[in-house]
């Protein structure tokens, strides 16, 4: 064939696959058409949009994500998964699964920009410390459950943004640390908003100098009704803002809490209290603390001396100095009161009839409710719009009776 002929031909030939491309194209423009609509009959999942396929995730998050890969994503939504930067906001450390720091920062990596949430075990190595100080400015709720050796690797590394702090112990373990190692927690979370101390145990009660944390407005020592939590640190800060507080008294005095109450002037909503320290609330200690929360709506006593309960009573009964805005009323008992109790209680509900609005009074065991005659006329303030719980907890032992109708029945002849 002659030079000519040659370049006539490969110039076909190459029309032609420019043609034959052509048609691959809309072949398979075709077919993905079709695989389309065919996962629209199998997986109507398959179709949907990104943002409702992360909603889908999102929803199905455990509690507590752990790095594990029994919990990966199926191949085919992988891409899903690493786009959804709220699937990796929030991790738990487990202390036989977390493997390698270079796992912690992939996974925190994937988060973006969004806050974090991270839970640490029992033990931390300085790989690991490192990788959270380098996420500390996005970090916004952390939980410890280790013992004093560590918080140095933590409290070093600051953590500006932090709102959420819970250091606790495990099951019967103990959280051990020392005042000062705490206290250097605090300065390292200067952002705080919630703080819990749950089963915690300070060694060593020296500390110097009062910290100041304007934004704290919840704390929380222990876990209701049993837990414990080393609450003497209440002798080193002052929270002029705080609107929660759950506290046993397991290691103050009710002289350390007025200090700390006087100090702080806070505007406490809700205070739920234990009575086991010692020495016992005196009628003018308690009453003292009461009169500097004038913001008080929520007010709870959990296992109170029964002197302690009677202050309370008293106070409540005739004492111009109780929070004016206090609306309800808890009492947690050990043991079902006397006879005589229920009418000094009954006198204090009518005497505050107009201010209360929620009485819970629920004690362990018994099923001896209060006598007939305060009964009726406990029933006569859950009629005027009190709301009134007597008994244990599952059981008002003070019974509202239904009421009743006169029914007659009239008999005609068809």
């Amino acid at each position: 064939m002659s030079i000519a002929e040659l370049e006539a031909r490969i110039d076909k030939i190459s029309a032609e696959i420019v043609r034959q491309k052509e048609v691959l194209k809309n072949l398979q423009r075709s077919k993905s058409i079709a695989q389309r609509d065919l996962n629209a009959i199998r997986d109507p999942v398959a179709r949907l949009p990104l943002e409702i396929s992360s909603e889908i995730f999102i929803q199905c998050l455990p509690s507590d994500p752990e790095p594990d890969p029994r919990h990966a994503p199926y191949a085919v939504s992988d891409h899903i998964a690493l786009a959804t930067t709220e699937l990796w906001a929030s991790i738990n450390l487990d202390d036989q699964r977390s493997g390698p720091a270079s796992l912690l920062e992939t996974w925190l990596k994937r988060a973006g920009s969004r806050a974090l949430s991270i839970s640490l075990p029992h033990r931390i190595t300085g790989e690991i410390s490192a990788v959270i100080g380098r996420h500390a400015d996005r970090l916004r709720d952390l939980k410890m459950y280790h013992d004093d050796d560590d918080i140095s690797l933590i409290s070093t590394a600051g953590f500006p943004f932090l709102e959420i702090l819970t250091m606790s112990g495990v099951d019967t373990d103990r959280f051990n640390c020392s005042t000062i190692g705490t206290i250097n927690i605090l300065r390292a979370c200067s952002n705080l908003v919630q703080c819990t101390f749950d089963n915690v145990f300070c060694y060593d009660g020296y500390a110097e100098g009062i910290l100041v944390f304007p934004r704290v407005r919840s704390l929380n020592f222990g876990k209701y009704p049993m837990g414990y939590g080393d609450d003497s640190i209440l002798r080193h800060i002052t929270l002029p803002g705080l609107q929660t507080l759950c506290i046993s008294l397991n290691d103050i005095k009710p002289q350390d809490l007025l200090r700390f109450v006087s100090r702080s002037l806070p505007l406490l909503r809700q205070i739920v209290m234990g009575d086991t320290g010692w020495p016992e609330w005196t009628r003018d200690e308690l009453e003292e603390c009461l009169s500097l929360l004038p913001t008080l709506t929520h007010f709870e006593l959990f296992n109170p001396r029964w002197a302690t309960l009677n202050h309370f009573i008293a106070i409540l009964a005739g004492s111009p100095h109780l929070p004016p805005n206090l609306s309800t009323v808890t009492l947690r008992l050990a043991h079902s009161p006397a006879r005589l109790w229920h009418q000094n209680l009954l006198h204090a509900l009518l005497a505050r009839s107009k201010q209360l609005h929620v009485v819970r009074v629920i004690w362990d065991g018994g099923s001896e409710g209060p006598p007939e005659d305060v009964a009726i006329q406990l029933r006569q303030l859950v009629a005027d719009g009190m709301s009134i719980h007597v008994g244990t907890q599952d059981r008002n032992l003070f019974k509202v009776p239904f009421p009743s109708y006169n029914l007659t029945l009239t008999v005609t002849d068809d």
